[in-house]
């Protein structure tokens, strides 16, 4: 007999049939149901379909759209569970009344994979950047997150950095494995451009910065295929469980440096390891002491310093423009393209694969000239030799404070300045030699005093101070108006000055040259 689903209209189809007396069999065959389930609603057992169910009595004490809410921030559901429901019911009776509430919400489940221990290590950036206030400046800034996770004990590291650059992944590296007291056989990170310069399914280029890291801790790079998040997987679960944790616990506060969330992740990531995992049924620091420690590889004598590469072409001056400033190589090389390494306190250049030059990293002052005098040709190095004396020795003659201003550029870095000095002592050359009006010896002690005053040594400003008091004293020699004698535009024309002259005349012999008429005549 075909079973029916039960209805509202049915149950109370049977329930008027009971009522009519007819037995549990006719009931059955006429309506063709179980006799079992006419018995149970004849015994009142039956649930009526119109009543809707009602679910256990502590879900009816739980919030769970609040829940859905906080699900739909990316939450984890068993942090929700710890907060809103872990008084009322234990965890997998709280997420199998949820998934039957919401059952669209239900993932899909995934096959886990084993390792042996110290095999192998998997690292991603979080996909999500953590803001941070200056409390000095109000400016908001972006932190990015580096996960690294081993694939035996799935221990979890995380460091906040303030971007992805080479070095700064170059140092995470450095920081993870520190952290792991030890290297993994293998690491496994993404196709970033700061890990694979050119993705390929078997053989993808490394980053040279990147590979030569792994050939100093002894690792192999085995980056994941393009497109393919699952051969990370472990580290791809780490990256959704902790950011997802941090998010939660640090969702009230507000961060005001990268130290701090550095510090926050610290505390995120232990809370989670020392948690007791599901399938290993200890947690992720009892697994990786007991087991993964003592598999990995040692760490090497010497820490690791982080560095990059870059490309830079020697400029006909014989220098080459790195991180802002300017650095010397052997001449031989003008014009051509370099390869140079940039390291926490070496500049290293090198032509071919051979190592060209050496210099100290700058840290200081921006577009500065670090200088090797042997990188340069005979003849340039005889006149950065004799250029500077000279222009000393024409200061000198002109002004004390212009050779003091000289000598001040000149210690700070004498090449980058001959160009500016050459100009002053022109300028201040031509000033002397032009100007006949008195004073002109204070004016270019006065113009170098403004320019120190305002830390601005430019060749057309100074230019411009003399000029502006050269007008100062041509207007203080000018300023009476020496009006020429016939000009229409004085202020007496000359015919009034006529009949001036002539009426002074008459006064002078008692009587007026000009009277009045008679009134008589």
């Amino acid at each position: 007999m075909a079973r029916r689903e039960m209805t509202v209209e049915r149950f109370q189809d049977i329930k008027q049939r009971i009522e009519l007396g007819e037995s549990d069999r006719q009931i059955a065959r006429s309506l063709k149901v179980r006799r079992m389930k006419v018995a149970e609603i004849r015994r009142g057992e039956a649930r009526d379909p119109a009543v809707p169910k009602v679910g256990p009595v502590w879900a009816q004490q739980v919030d769970w759209n609040g829940v859905k809410e906080d699900l739909g921030y990316k939450h984890p559901l068993k942090f929700i569970w710890e907060e809103k429901a872990q008084a009322f019911t234990t965890y997998p009776n709280f997420w199998k009344v949820f998934y039957k509430k919401f059952p669209y919400l239900k993932e899909a489940l995934s096959t886990p994979r084993d390792f042996n221990p110290g095999e192998r290590a998997e690292v991603d950036w979080a996909g999500g950047k953590v803001e941070w206030i200056d409390h000095r400046t109000g400016e908001i800034h972006e932190a990015v997150v580096f996960l690294g996770t081993l694939g035996y004990s799935q221990l979890i590291f995380a460091w906040a950095s303030d971007s992805m650059k080479s070095r700064q992944f170059l140092e995470a590296h450095k920081r993870m494995y520190e952290f792991f007291c030890g290297v993994p056989k293998v690491t496994v990170p993404d196709c970033t451009k700061t890990a694979v310069i050119k993705c390929h399914l078997y053989d993808p280029d490394l980053n040279p910065a990147y590979s030569e890291m792994g050939r100093f801790y002894r690792t192999g790079i085995v980056p994941a295929r393009a497109f393919h998040p699952k051969d990370k997987a472990l580290v791809e679960l780490a990256v959704k469980l902790v950011m997802r944790y941090f998010r939660w616990l640090y969702r009230r506060h507000s961060f005001t440096s990268i130290s701090e969330i550095n510090e926050a992740l610290a505390t995120t990531a232990k809370r989670i390891n020392e948690k007791k995992h599901t399938r290993f049924g200890i947690s992720r620091v009892e697994r990786f002491e007991k087991f993964e420690k003592s598999a990995l590889r040692p760490l090497p004598a010497q820490p690791f310093e982080s560095f990059e590469w870059k490309e830079a072409v020697l400029h006909p001056d014989c220098m080459a423009h790195v991180d802002s400033n300017y650095y010397s190589a052997p001449h031989a090389l003008r014009g051509r393209s370099l390869r140079v390494k940039i390291s926490e306190n070496l500049i290293e250049i090198f032509f071919n694969g051979e190592r060209v030059a050496v210099h100290s990293r700058n840290r200081g002052h921006k577009g500065k000239r670090i200088i090797d005098p042997n990188h340069f040709p005979e003849n340039a190095k005889a006149y950065y030799e004799t250029t500077p004396q000279n222009l000393l020795s024409q200061a000198r003659f002109l002004s004390k404070e212009l050779f003091d201003l000289i000598v001040y550029l000149f210690n700070k870095d004498t090449l980058s300045h001959i160009r500016i000095v050459q100009g002053l002592v022109r300028v201040a050359t031509k000033h002397v030699n032009e100007a006949k009006e008195k004073g002109i010896q204070n004016h270019i002690p006065r113009a170098i005093a403004t320019m120190r005053s305002y830390n601005r040594f430019r060749v057309a400003y100074f230019e411009d101070l003399l000029k502006h008091y050269r007008k100062e004293i041509l207007k203080a020699e000018n300023r009476e108006i020496v009006r020429k004698p016939g000009n229409p535009m004085l202020r007496y024309h000359q015919s009034l000055l006529l009949m001036m002259e002539v009426k002074n005349q008459g006064e002078s012999h008692g009587r007026s040259p000009i009277q009045e008429p008679n009134a008589g005549t």
